[in-house]
């Protein structure tokens, strides 16, 4: 049975991939007898020079798709962006729908846009992007591109994107609400809602999400980066002499371990482990 696999901020650059991860990669895809990979957006900070090889290595072993992510978007021309952006693949009864998205300011509506762009402009990453349009523009024609390709798919579609589609997904906390406009729009669900999509996957927030809201199976398993893995936690429950301060400094923790000779071999040794658990995989 042929099988679809989706992943998404694999962050290539910051994780700093190599021969080993892709291997290790391309072995997981394999064991899992994958027909199609997906990626959904942010692979790395430079799709031409970093991205660009790494798809070409890995599309050796698999048949092979992405969508971009506001990382991988750094240093692309508009024009370049819309054409990467949005596609229809047809895989036996079933069509893989993908496109990057954009955000609105519609999960976060307790500022004006100019305040948003002020907070935006100061600390986001997508400042350095600059691509010609607002941001409330941006996510409308996200939303156009999106209905277009959902009128030339088959009923029963998987939708793959970058950006959050539901506000269920936003973690009320304070730290989350400094940067919450800038993660997505709660218009995309109601496209979904419009033309009966059932199964959608995103990326961006760093969080792993399975919820079903008004009948759409909304999944993400994002990689995100190598402080925020699963198997950093594996390890100091392992190793609880490592723990340097609260468990919620992510950075701290990770420098605390990321060179030690027990975290490289537990690091080998858990990696497809990582990478399987950030699969969200359909026959």
């Amino acid at each position: 049975m042929t099988k679809l696999a989706i992943m998404s901020d694999l962050h290539i650059d910051v994780n700093h991939f190599g021969n080993f991860e892709l291997e290790t990669l391309v072995s997981v895809l394999k064991t899992e007898k994958i027909a199609h990979l997906h990626i959904a957006g942010d692979l790395s900070n430079d799709f031409r020079q970093i991205t660009r090889p790494f798809l070409d290595a890995l599309s050796q072993d698999i048949s092979l798709s992405y969508n971009l992510g506001n990382h991988d978007m750094l240093g692309m021309t508009e024009r370049a962006i819309q054409t990467m952006d949005g596609q229809v693949i047809d895989l036996e009864s079933k069509s893989l729908v993908h496109l990057a998205g954009w955000y609105d300011y519609g999960f976060n509506t307790s500022k004006t846009e100019s305040e948003h762009l002020a907070s935006k402009n100061f600390y986001w990453f997508d400042r350095k992007l600059d691509r010609g349009y607002t941001d409330i523009e941006l996510a409308e024609q996200s939303l156009q591109k999106l209905e277009d390709l959902l009128q030339h798919a088959q009923p029963s579609t998987i939708v793959a994107m970058h950006f959050v589609p539901h506000a269920s997904f936003i973690p009320v906390h304070p730290y989350f609400a400094r940067f919450s406009a800038f993660l997505g729009s709660p218009k995309f669900h109601k496209v979904f809602l419009k033309y009966g999509i059932k199964n959608v996957v995103f990326g961006h927030l760093h969080h792993k999400h399975d919820e079903i809201i008004d009948g759409i199976h909304y999944q993400a398993r994002p990689l995100g980066y190598k402080r925020e893995w699963q198997m950093v936690q594996d390890f100091l429950k392992l190793y609880p002499h490592y723990v340097d301060g609260p468990t919620y400094e992510l950075a701290k923790r990770y420098r605390t371990i990321k060179d030690l000779p027990e975290f490289q071999t537990f690091y080998r040794e858990h990696l497809a482990k990582e990478f399987r658990q950030s699969m969200t995989i359909f026959h």
